[in-house]
Formats: C-alpha cells, sequence, structure tokens
C-alpha cells in the first residue's frame, strides 16, 4: 500500500453554456440539480475517506464544468467535509475554475474564506468574433472585470486558460489577446495555460469539420504561433514546465503535476477519472443517474473492483507496461522529463521508441533524464503513437 500523498479531484457538472469545442462532462440547463449534486458528492467524499488509509491530501481540484457558478456556502461544505474527513496538508493547493461571466464578487470572498487559494478562468480569448465562434458568452471587458474581481478578493495564485490555433486566427489577434492579458491588474496572472484548438471526437465543433464548414488550421502555422507564445512568455517572467502551461515565481500547478508525473490520485462527481491503488476508474457520467446511485448510499459494499462508491461505473487495474506507457506519455509532456533510471526493467521493451526520438532530435538524453526538444513538444503526439504501438 502506498504512503505518497493523494491529489483529489471534485467535478461539477453545470454550465450556463456548452461551448461547441467542449467535450467534457458538463451540461446546460440542470441548475435545479446542485443541491442534489451536492449531497452526493458529499456521500461520495464519505464513502471515499476511510479507502484514504490516512494518507496525506496534498491537493483539491474543484473542476467542470464551471464550479463558479456554485454558492459560497456550497463550496463551504465540500472543503468543510475534506478537512473533517481526510489528512488535508497544511500547504494544500485548493483550486476551483471559474468563467468569467459567473465571477461574483461576494461568491468569491466566501471561496477564500472556505480554503480556496487558486482559480483558474476559463478566458480563451479577447477577440469578439473568436468568442463567439467558441460559443463563449462574455466579452473581453468582462473578463478583465473578472479577473481583477479575483484579485480583490485575495487571490494570488490565479490562471488563465488561452485557446489559439482557431480556424482562420491570425497571428496578430492572438497576440492581442496575450499582450492584453499580460497588463491585467497591472501584472496579469501567475500562470497560463495556452492550449491549441483541439476537435474532439463528438463534439458539435467536429461534426461543422466533418462537414467542410469549418476548416481545422494549419498545423505547421499552428506551432509557429506555439514558438512566438513560449518565447513571449519566457521574456515576461514566466517557466513553461509542461507543453501548454506556464507559471511565474514556481507557481505551478501541483494538482496537474500529479497526473503528469503519473501519481495517484481520487475523484468523485459524474464523470470523473481517478487513479488510485493501482486502479484507474470512471465515475457514471449522468449527473441524476448519479445523484440516483448515491441517494442513500451508506456502505462500502457496492464499488466496482472494491472501490467504496456504488456511483463508480468501471476500473481496471493498470499493468506494468502500461503504467510505464503512462508514465512516459504524461511526463514527457514535462520539461524536466522523465528519469529513466527510475524505471522498472519492462522500460526496456519501450526503449527502441525512445531511441529513435533521440535519432531525430525530438528527445534528449543527459545523464538519465530523458525531454523533448521544442520540436519534440510540438510533434509530441507521434511519439505517443508509437510507444502505445509498440506496447
Amino acid at each position: 500500500m502506498s504512503h505518497a500523498s493523494l491529489g483529489l479531484y471534485i467535478h461539477v457538472p453545470f454550465c450556463t453554456v456548452k461551448c461547441s469545442y467542449c467535450d467534457f462532462n458538463s451540461y446546460a440547463g440542470i441548475e435545479d440539480m446542485q443541491a442534489e449534486w451536492e449531497a452526493a458528492a458529499l456521500t461520495e467524499l464519505s464513502l471515499w475517506a476511510p479507502r484514504f488509509h490516512g494518507r496525506e491530501v496534498s491537493t483539491v481540484f474543484i473542476g467542470g464544468g464551471t464550479p463558479s457558478l456554485l454558492p459560497g456556502e456550497s463550496i463551504e461544505r465540500l472543503l468543510n467535509a475534506i478537512n473533517s474527513q481526510l489528512r488535508l496538508s497544511q500547504d494544500a493547493e485548493i483550486s476551483l475554475e471559474a468563467n468569467p461571466e459567473s465571477v461574483h464578487p461576494e461568491r468569491l470572498r466566501r471561496y477564500r474564506i472556505a480554503g480556496v487559494n487558486r482559480i483558474s478562468m476559463g478566458v480563451q480569448s479577447l477577440d469578439a468574433d473568436e468568442l463567439v465562434f467558441l460559443d463563449r458568452i462574455h466579452g473581453a471587458q468582462r473578463a478583465e472585470d473578472a479577473f481583477a474581481e479575483i484579485r480583490a478578493a485575495g487571490f494570488d495564485n490565479v490562471n488563465l486558460d488561452l485557446i489559439y490555433g482557431l480556424p482562420g486566427q491570425s497571428l496578430s489577434t492572438w497576440q492581442s489577446t496575450l499582450e492584453r492579458v499580460l497588463t491585467w491588474s497591472g501584472n496579469g496572472p501567475d500562470h497560463i495555460s495556452c492550449y491549441a484548438l483541439t476537435v474532439e471526437e463528438g463534439t458539435p465543433l467536429a461534426a461543422r469539420v466533418a462537414a467542410g464548414q469549418v476548416i481545422e488550421a494549419d498545423p505547421d502555422y499552428v506551432a509557429e504561433i506555439a514558438d512566438w507564445t513560449a518565447e513571449r512568455l519566457a521574456r515576461a517572467g514566466f517557466e513553461q514546465y509542461e507543453t501548454s502551461n506556464y507559471a511565474r515565481d514556481g507557481l505551478t500547478c501541483r494538482h496537474n503535476l500529479i497526473y503528469w508525473r503519473n501519481q495517484e490520485y481520487a475523484a468523485i462527481g459524474p464523470g470523473a477519472h481517478g487513479f488510485i491503488d493501482g486502479l484507474r476508474y470512471h465515475v457514471v457520467r449522468s449527473p441524476k443517474g448519479y445523484i440516483d446511485r448515491l441517494r442513500g448510499a451508506v456502505s462500502m459494499s457496492n464499488g466496482v473492483e472494491d472501490l467504496p462508491s456504488p456511483a463508480i461505473a468501471g476500473a481496471e487495474r493498470v499493468g506494468d507496461l502500461e503504467n510505464v506507457i503512462d508514465t512516459l506519455t504524461s511526463g514527457l509532456r514535462l520539461t524536466e522529463g522523465i528519469d529513466e533510471a527510475a524505471l522498472p526493467p519492462i522500460y526496456q521493451q519501450l526503449r527502441p521508441v525512445l531511441d529513435w526520438a533521440v535519432d531525430n532530435h525530438l528527445a534528449q538524453r543527459e545523464e538519465s533524464r530523458l525531454s523533448l526538444t521544442r520540436r519534440g513538444h510540438a510533434v509530441a503526439n507521434e511519439i505517443f503513437v508509437r510507444l502505445l504501438e509498440h506496447g
């Protein structure tokens, strides 16, 4: 049994509008289920608590969906339950995702008092046409005002999510967005996540692409934008520590580092995915199904693979080779790379793929540490596909 610290993810499924590019488990128009969702989440947390075996929880990430739609007292009850039932570390990173249109000063104040110490806000763009394309319902001014409200509520660790590589996007519109956020409240955010737009299967955007209504951006052009972004943020004092993520003053997202380092975390809420005690599991996606499964649940006897929640829809034990592949495909996204010497002997089955990456200047070795080059980060999926095929 592992004694390492754990992360905890809590999924909030509510959104005001479902964006066309989004494949997260989120729903618009179900706000009347918030109280039932909260009751179910509190029940699921209480069922999980004994399974933590006293392990310290070092990060909590309340994601979605749009958690900033929740009233302050709901977040207070969740975090009070975590504090009373789990061993939360004194310096735990507690993140909450927000969207500009649902940021509210009083809610922010309550979140901060409850213990939230990091806000991650989805801005995506400040260009009016791009916001319409992305189905975002905020404007540039509202996004800037929301950031100021977050700062005023006492948050000194704030991330902004931005998206580039939109169909027809010019470099100048992307530059304008990035330059503007860097001036917000004087010095801009502490962390920026810059994601290239990905057309996810099953989304309305994917249907428009398939119908020829939308033409995806050229990958080489997207790579040029990524290069400019990395250089500009470096000049602004940000360290690129992962393919899409940049931090100032060492304020990396500690929760996401758990994912990228293939460490363990528990997850609750509809559609959440967790990894604990060598098991990867997923919770039922339907919010109503989630609520129904947890209503009145009092025992640990209904879970899959002896996992404690009756809302768990499936689980699988991760084999040694699969775990090494997971370690590589997540860890190589980090600029720190991975320590080959720390990998188990079964890694040798995959070594030829990494040797190929080094020979083609997509990866580099310094003693036992392997990391991707800038070109390697740009074509990382090609390396990862080869790893999966080799495994």
